[in-house]
């Protein structure tokens, strides 16, 4: 791997309900680089797997800090997901298996793999898949990502996520925020207009973030979902609050949301989103 960014990252909790997380960016991603199906299975199964490895045995049973680095190469896709857990070196290799993941398949999945033992502690899990099979390509390769900008160490939440190009924040974000609006137990009145603010939201974002890179977090509390995202370009995000009546993004957020606030940062500004199910408890997404 050469030291380049990532076109996707995400910074998430080793919960059960994070592989549903994990597997939703990814289909998001898929619709962006027009993936092939069969390659799209390979690489949530044997993702999956490394994930879940991650959630049932790096920790003990408790949550802790689970990455995912996706990156778009000119030929391939790998995926790099590291932890700070007890590391391999804790783990019993018996039958040619790692603790629940089933190596012989990740093997089969990828065109390469290893896990490495992190010097800090933990383990990294390294999956290339090929993206080229019998002399077709099996997915689009997007311009190359930018830099980061630490705007993720900046934020907290059920799930951090950075993306470039910009233009993946409209795949990536509405597939999270729905499966965080289930877990938050929205109703499905609710529910939907969770698919109308993100939208809206990716649509502002691709005209005025301030570079090639846009960062969001997303944090849920019962019947409760926040978002912040950016940075955009000075100004950009204020624009939402001064035309919150009118029918573009601004009127969704206005009429949808339940707190929209600007917040200030260098060179730019970040916009918090804050969405509430107010209505009766009745049917929800998760029952």
């Amino acid at each position: 791997m050469t030291d380049d960014w990532p076109t996707v990252r995400l910074d998430l909790d080793s919960r059960p309900e994070t592989l549903t997380l994990v597997r939703g960016a990814l289909g998001g991603v898929a619709d962006q680089l027009a993936l092939d199906p069969e390659l799209l299975d390979d690489l949530k199964t044997a993702v999956s797997e490394a994930c879940n490895n991650v959630v049932m045995h790096a920790y003990d049973d408790e949550p802790g800090p689970l990455d995912v680095l996706l990156f778009a190469r000119q030929d391939a896709i790998e995926v790099v997901i590291r932890d700070e857990g007890s590391g391999i070196d804790a783990i019993p290799a018996a039958d040619d298996r790692l603790q629940g993941v089933g190596l012989p398949v990740i093997r089969a999945l990828t065109q390469h793999s290893e896990f490495n033992s992190l010097p800090a502690g933990g383990t990294e899990v390294r999956m290339v898949f090929a993206g080229e099979r019998e002399g077709k390509r099996l997915f689009r390769k997007p311009a190359r990502a930018a830099p980061e900008e630490q705007w993720t160490d900046q934020l907290s939440g059920d799930a951090v996520v950075s993306l470039s190009p910009v233009s993946f924040v409209g795949g990536v974000l509405g597939r999270l925020a729905r499966a965080l609006a289930a877990k938050a137990r929205f109703s499905l009145d609710r529910f939907s207009d969770v698919y109308l603010v993100t939208d809206a939201i990716a649509a502002h974002a691709a005209r005025a973030a301030r570079g090639e890179r846009i960062a969001f977090s997303m944090s849920t509390e019962v019947r409760r979902l926040e978002l912040t995202i950016g940075p955009f370009r000075d100004g950009t995000a204020s624009w939402l609050n001064e035309n919150e009546g009118s029918q573009d993004v601004g009127g969704a957020l206005s009429m949808l949301s339940d707190e929209v606030e600007v917040r200030p940062v260098q060179d730019g500004e970040m916009l918090h989103v804050v969405m509430v199910d107010h209505r009766p408890v009745g049917r929800s997404l998760s029952g």
